[in-house]
């Protein structure tokens, strides 16, 4: 199973494995608040296509299809969460809040389910 949450939500025993998919950590949260077992920095959006998103120069589809093509390198990472969501819950942790559908973690999960078996 995968779930997705925001960094700023409380720890759960629900959440299993926690794996921050964020490129920096966040300010002013500690290691032990995040309670994370893995981060993956390069899962998450490059500088430039969250700069590009964030100035509202492109669409979510514009966005969705640049982050597709950035984790194309990264596809054996994605397979191995998604074997390991096969055994175990894993929740992507993100910035932004869980509501927030513009959010890279929820397009991850979705690349991730399609590789689970």
């Amino acid at each position: 199973m995968i779930k997705t949450k925001s960094i700023y939500d409380p720890a759960e025993e629900s959440d299993g494995e926690r794996i921050l998919v964020s490129r920096f950590w966040p300010r002013g949260i500690s290691k032990e608040r995040l309670s994370i077992s893995q981060w993956i920095r390069y899962l998450a959006p490059s500088k430039t296509l969250v700069q590009d998103w964030k100035a509202g120069g492109m669409t979510w589809a514009e966005y969705e299809s640049r982050y597709s093509e950035e984790m194309t390198a990264y596809q054996e990472d994605i397979e191995t969460l998604a074997k390991m969501s096969d055994s175990k819950t894993i929740t992507l942790l993100c910035y932004e809040s869980e509501g927030d559908p513009h959010c890279h973690r929820h397009l991850l999960k979705r690349m991730i389910e399609k590789k689970s078996v």
